[in-house]
């Protein structure tokens, strides 16, 4: 937990007696009472942990900072109540327990699918550079994001403050509506920078060209002035080409709250925010709970999936088919495959779970390159796989997908699954139009070679999700999409993490080194 936001945290302890005087079984009970809830939530997320690891998916969630900071709450809190549990001074700090917060956070994450990354910052200038004194970034221009989920695409602020507290900051910044004075005099409600009411546009007041909301400082409010800065980094990043969304969980805010308080809650709607007040439902299983929690990489495949280069030469390699063994002479990239794919299994844990029931194409120029190396370099078995997937769309196949596919099956030490249509056809782009594309597409073009645009700009055409594992390409047409102005779609990019050679490759390399020597 960072300091700068231990504001929102309110001193409960979830429904403990908290009295103002302390007595020797009053602290004693609050302290383990305290201590057995953190183990509990560490326990969570341990397990949390435990799965993501066991599913081989450890690498695309950042539990570990929440993580540490509730087994540091752990610590303090194993401290306390070995403290004199009379001491004015101890009980109050376990009143002041972050663990509330923490819970509250794990809460709402248990709720949220497509989970990201817990407590992240995010800024809307260039991140500053870490301090040499400190070892620590600077927290100025930034955003503090909870939790970050849907795939990046939602930024969840979690804040445990109660009406009470919210009141309290009103009437300290002397608005008397907040210490029960009419609020006749404002009709259409108060809202931020001395609760104006107004609306904000990429982080600007509208109102008579007044852009005092973007001055944090001015917000009398602390959760106000967060969505304010939500706002702002929102507005400096993009995730699958568009600005994240906002949510603010308050648990401990009624659905029917008073007057004064909807005014601060409207205040943070009017930042394009949504709000979900009141405790998140706690899910029965954890197994369960956790399989939701995780995105599904294959749930937003279209129908029809369009096959880079890339991914055809993985299909057919021998690499993907057969237990290789590293020899002394393979480059390092090819050792390192080898081993990858004693590690994963490319083909039954990645491309035939994201191609089940899917029709599958690539471009002439994808495949007629594809064909190339594979004709240059291949070994015998990886030009007959290549014979059995791929097939010109226009000129009828006389084997049927069952009969290629048991062919396939002979060239391989995996099951191919009946789910995996083959051939994949092979579709012309000559009269592809780009002009139904967004105006972004023309930079994108420009940026590519003859190959990438005709596989790119065809799927981004059709509307299918490209399968490539080319990182270069896909990122590049990332950049240049985002870095346009407002939010226009770029082409639906699957992207592989992993790649995969041809053998063969490197034993022509080895026999042309051989036959060199021998000359």
């Amino acid at each position: 937990m960072q300091a700068d936001d231990l504001s929102t945290i309110e001193d409960d302890t979830r429904g403990l007696d908290t009295s103002p005087k302390a007595h020797l079984s009053e602290g004693i009970a609050l302290a383990e009472e305290l201590v057995g809830k953190c183990h509990d939530l560490l326990g969570e997320l341990e397990a949390f942990q435990e799965y993501l690891v066991h599913s081989d998916r450890g690498h695309n969630i950042e539990l570990k900072p929440f993580k540490n900071s509730v087994a540091a709450e752990l610590r303090s809190l194993e401290k306390l109540r070995s403290a004199d549990p009379e001491a004015d001074r101890t009980v109050h700090t376990l009143r002041s327990s972050n663990l509330p917060f923490y819970t509250a956070v794990w809460d709402a994450a248990k709720t949220t699918p497509g989970l990201i990354a817990f407590t992240k910052r995010f800024y809307w200038d260039t991140p500053p550079t870490r301090s040499s004194k400190r070892g620590r970034t600077p927290k100025k221009n930034c955003a503090l994001v909870d939790i970050v989920a849907q795939d990046g695409q939602e930024w969840i602020k979690v804040s445990t403050v109660t009406e009470t507290r919210l009141l309290f900051e009103l009437a300290k910044a002397g608005w008397e509506g907040a210490d029960g004075a009419s609020d006749s005099d404002d009709e259409d409600g108060l809202l931020v920078n001395g609760l104006e009411d107004c609306s904000i546009q990429d982080g600007v007041s509208t109102e008579h060209g007044d852009s005092r909301r973007n001055n944090r400082d001015d917000e009398p409010v602390e959760i106000v002035r967060q969505a304010v800065d939500l706002r702002k980094a929102s507005l400096a990043h993009k995730s699958h080409y568009k600005h994240p969304s906002v949510t603010f969980i308050l648990p401990k805010i009624s659905q029917r709250p008073s007057a004064d308080i909807v005014r601060i809650l409207d205040s943070i709607r009017s930042t394009g925010a949504t709000i979900h007040l009141g405790p998140s439902s706690t899910p029965s299983s954890l197994q369960s709970t956790f399989e939701k929690l995780v995105l599904d990489p294959f749930n937003n495949l279209t129908s029809t999936l369009n096959i880079d280069c890339t991914i055809l030469l993985a299909l057919v390699s021998d690499l993907s088919h057969c237990a290789a063994t590293p020899e002394p002479w393979y480059h390092k990239a090819i050792s390192r495959q080898i081993e990858i794919e004693t590690r994963e299994q490319l083909l039954p844990s990645i491309f035939w779970p994201a191609m089940a029931g899917k029709e599958l194409v690539c471009t002439q120029e994808a495949a007629r390159r594809m064909r190339e190396i594979v004709d240059t370099i291949g070994t015998e078995s990886e030009r007959r796989r290549s014979d059995l997937l791929i097939h010109p769309s226009n000129v009828r196949q006389e084997k049927s997908s069952e009969v290629l596919r048991n062919a396939f099956a002979e060239l391989s030490h995996y099951d191919v699954p009946s789910h995996w249509k083959l051939p994949i056809k092979i579709v012309e782009t000559s009269d592809m139009d780009i002009s139904r594309l967004p105006p972004v597409a023309g930079k994108v073009k420009t940026a590519l070679t003859a190959i990438n645009q005709s596989v790119f700009l065809y799927g981004w055409v059709m509307g299918w999700s490209t399968l490539t594992s080319n990182r270069t390409v896909a990122k590049q047409i990332e950049e240049i999409v985002e870095g346009e102005e407002g939010e226009q779609m770029g082409p639906k990019i699957w992207l592989c993490g992993t790649a995969r050679s041809l053998v063969g490759k490197e034993k022509a390399r080895r026999d042309l080194k051989a036959s060199e020597r021998e000359d």
